[in-house]
């Protein structure tokens, strides 16, 4: 578990926003190149890597952007305003420390209201700013910073709680899906299996799931796996109505832009109990993954949100179970293992 985490941390540690997801790319390029060498790129960036010579293609991949902000413009103050770049809540975003990538290398600084704001309303993203300790604009481009730079949250990684398996960190979303998909890759290379696994990760998730639309395109799978977290209610409202960290990976029957397949959720649930692997089936109410695009490629193809449960999304840091991902592995391995062509073309028809 211990080198396990540290493989956590330094990929969730990784600076990559939808468009910039270079660190991440690089990095999983060499994890995926440990197993085998059908790696390659889409004309977007997407990471696609192969698994297997003949069989069903099984696409199972999360994706390697992270929300984030934009520089878009520099005031004469010093200043740095702000867009975002996938959606951020302003609430998570007040206070917390960032970090700009220039081209001159890193800028620190704080997510502020600016000097002399008083709103008795909580500020939308516009009122926002960075706070870089600059008294000019001319200091801040000494600086290196520019319109267009990526803002990240700064990580800050730990376990905690009794066992040290809650997960605290940055990009959970949804740098977690990616690291699903490479540690499956690795049993299956270990154990066998009747298909072509495809695993990987897309790019611009949080902006449109728009790597999913050239990702889907390249591979044409049969059938497809979107790995990405799910909304944990288990908070202290009491509310668990879409998930707990700790009871397994989500299956989720609908999102607002996808409905899974009924009989490949169903096949999973049932390799899920075969296997005695926990899992919770879900109806998320608001949301969409890279799913929403796999399922309009190949004509058609049938899809299944598996999900991991996660609290404070789409904030500075974000919180998920150990066992949680584990299970997922678990799971995802022992369901490819088990789509052969006959379940694969029983799954597609109808």
């Amino acid at each position: 578990m211990k080198q396990e985490l540290a493989f956590l941390k330094e990929l969730t540690d990784l600076r990559s926003t939808s468009g910039g997801e270079e660190a991440v790319r690089s990095f999983l390029k060499k994890e995926f190149l440990n197993l085998t060498d059908q790696v390659e790129t889409d004309g977007l960036g997407s990471l696609i890597a192969y698994e297997g010579k003949k069989g069903p293609k099984i696409l199972a991949v999360g994706h390697m952007d992270e929300v984030g902000f934009i520089v878009r413009a520099i005031t004469k103050d010093g200043y740095i305003k702000i867009a975002r770049c996938g959606f951020f809540f302003e609430s998570g975003a007040l206070s917390q420390h960032f970090i700009i990538n220039t081209g001159k290398g890193d800028v620190e600084g704080i997510c502020s209201l600016g000097p002399g704001f008083i709103s008795k309303e909580f500020p939308k993203i516009e009122d926002l700013v960075i706070d870089i300790g600059c008294e000019s604009e001319e200091e801040a481009r000494e600086l290196g910073v520019r319109i267009g730079d990526l803002i990240v949250p700064k990580g800050d990684f730990a376990a905690v709680g009794k066992q040290q398996k809650y997960l605290i960190n940055k990009a959970w979303d949804n740098r977690i899906g990616c690291a699903v998909s490479l540690r499956t890759m690795e049993n299956l290379k270990k154990s066998g299996h009747p298909n072509i696994f495809v695993g990987g990760g897309s790019v611009q998730e949080e902006v449109g799931t728009r790597g999913a639309v050239t990702m889907a395109d390249k591979v044409g799978a049969d059938i497809a796996f979107s790995i990405d977290i799910g909304p944990a209610d288990d908070t202290y409202q009491g509310n668990r109505e879409e998930g707990c960290l700790g009871k397994g990976p989500q299956l989720t029957f609908m999102d607002s832009a996808t409905i899974s397949n009924r009989k490949l959720l169903k096949f999973a649930a049932e390799v899920a109990e075969e296997c005695g692997i926990p899992y919770q089936t879900v109806v998320q109410k608001h949301g969409g993954t890279d799913a929403s695009e796999f399922q309009y490629a190949n004509a058609g193809t049938p899809v299944l949100l598996l999900n991991i449960p996660c609290r404070y999304a789409h904030t500075p840091t974000s919180m998920i179970h150990y066992d949680d991902y584990v299970n997922a592995v678990k799971l995802l391995t022992e369901i490819v293992k088990r789509l052969d062509e006959e379940k694969v073309r029983e799954i597609r028809s109808f």
